[in-house]
Protein backbone atom coordinates (compact mmCIF):
# COMPACT_ATOMS: atom_id res chain seq x y z
CA UNK A 1 0.00 0.00 0.00
CA UNK A 2 2.99 2.27 0.53
CA UNK A 3 4.29 1.61 -2.71
CA UNK A 4 1.26 2.40 -4.50
CA UNK A 5 0.39 5.44 -2.66
CA UNK A 6 4.28 6.47 -3.09
CA UNK A 7 4.10 5.59 -7.18
CA UNK A 8 6.40 3.13 -7.07
CA UNK A 9 4.50 -0.04 -6.92
CA UNK A 10 5.52 -1.33 -10.26
CA UNK A 11 9.55 -1.06 -9.14
CA UNK A 12 8.86 -2.64 -5.85
CA UNK A 13 6.97 -5.40 -7.93
CA UNK A 14 9.89 -5.81 -10.31
CA UNK A 15 12.26 -5.91 -7.26
CA UNK A 16 10.37 -8.53 -5.67
CA UNK A 17 9.90 -10.54 -9.01
CA UNK A 18 13.87 -9.95 -9.64
CA UNK A 19 14.47 -12.00 -6.06
CA UNK A 20 11.68 -14.06 -5.77
CA UNK A 21 10.78 -14.94 -9.59
CA UNK A 22 8.79 -18.24 -9.33
CA UNK A 23 5.95 -15.92 -7.97
CA UNK A 24 3.54 -13.71 -9.60
CA UNK A 25 3.35 -10.83 -7.15
CA UNK A 26 0.93 -9.13 -8.11
CA UNK A 27 -1.41 -12.28 -8.17
CA UNK A 28 -0.13 -13.20 -4.80
CA UNK A 29 -0.32 -9.72 -3.29
CA UNK A 30 -4.32 -9.47 -4.95
CA UNK A 31 -4.71 -12.50 -2.97
CA UNK A 32 -3.06 -11.86 0.34
CA UNK A 33 -5.19 -8.44 0.58
CA UNK A 34 -8.50 -10.09 -0.67
CA UNK A 35 -7.65 -12.75 2.34
CA UNK A 36 -7.11 -9.73 5.11
CA UNK A 37 -10.14 -7.42 3.87
CA UNK A 38 -12.31 -10.59 4.13
CA UNK A 39 -10.80 -12.73 7.39
CA UNK A 40 -8.76 -9.96 9.00
CA UNK A 41 -11.02 -9.59 12.37
CA UNK A 42 -11.04 -12.57 12.77
CA UNK A 43 -7.17 -13.20 11.72
CA UNK A 44 -6.61 -10.24 14.46
CA UNK A 45 -8.81 -12.10 17.12
CA UNK A 46 -6.62 -15.13 16.40
CA UNK A 47 -3.60 -13.23 16.92
CA UNK A 48 -3.93 -11.54 19.54
CA UNK A 49 -4.15 -15.14 21.85
CA UNK A 50 -0.86 -15.59 20.11
CA UNK A 51 0.20 -12.98 21.67
CA UNK A 52 -0.90 -14.21 24.71
CA UNK A 53 1.17 -17.18 24.22
CA UNK A 54 4.44 -15.66 23.41
CA UNK A 55 4.31 -13.07 26.09
CA UNK A 56 3.28 -16.28 28.61
CA UNK A 57 6.28 -17.83 27.31
CA UNK A 58 8.11 -14.65 28.31
CA UNK A 59 8.83 -13.04 24.90
CA UNK A 60 8.02 -9.78 23.16
CA UNK A 61 5.29 -9.81 21.00
CA UNK A 62 5.85 -6.40 19.27
CA UNK A 63 5.61 -8.13 16.10
CA UNK A 64 2.43 -9.97 16.88
CA UNK A 65 0.49 -6.72 18.39
CA UNK A 66 1.29 -5.09 14.93
CA UNK A 67 0.01 -7.82 12.91
CA UNK A 68 -2.98 -7.57 14.70
CA UNK A 69 -3.52 -3.71 14.81
CA UNK A 70 -2.76 -4.04 10.40
CA UNK A 71 -5.03 -6.89 10.16
CA UNK A 72 -8.27 -5.41 12.06
CA UNK A 73 -7.55 -2.11 10.38
CA UNK A 74 -7.88 -4.13 6.67
CA UNK A 75 -10.72 -6.13 7.96
CA UNK A 76 -12.81 -3.14 9.17
CA UNK A 77 -11.98 -1.38 6.03
CA UNK A 78 -14.98 -3.04 4.91
CA UNK A 79 -13.69 -2.50 0.78
CA UNK A 80 -15.11 -4.27 -1.58
CA UNK A 81 -11.96 -6.60 -2.67
CA UNK A 82 -13.65 -7.16 -6.76
CA UNK A 83 -11.81 -9.04 -9.10
CA UNK A 84 -8.47 -10.65 -8.36
CA UNK A 85 -6.44 -7.46 -9.74
CA UNK A 86 -3.91 -6.20 -7.21
CA UNK A 87 -4.22 -2.40 -7.85
CA UNK A 88 -7.96 -2.36 -8.16
CA UNK A 89 -7.78 -3.73 -4.35
CA UNK A 90 -4.84 -1.86 -3.31
CA UNK A 91 -7.09 1.39 -4.19
CA UNK A 92 -10.21 0.23 -2.77
CA UNK A 93 -8.66 -0.26 1.20
CA UNK A 94 -6.22 2.97 0.04
CA UNK A 95 -9.67 4.89 -0.10
CA UNK A 96 -10.15 3.56 3.28
CA UNK A 97 -7.78 3.93 5.57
Amino acid sequence: MSARRGGVADQVLASLSGSFPEIDWPLRGAYNLERMIVHGRRRAAEMREVALTVEALGLPADMVHACVEWQERIGQTGADPGEDVLETRLDAVLKTL
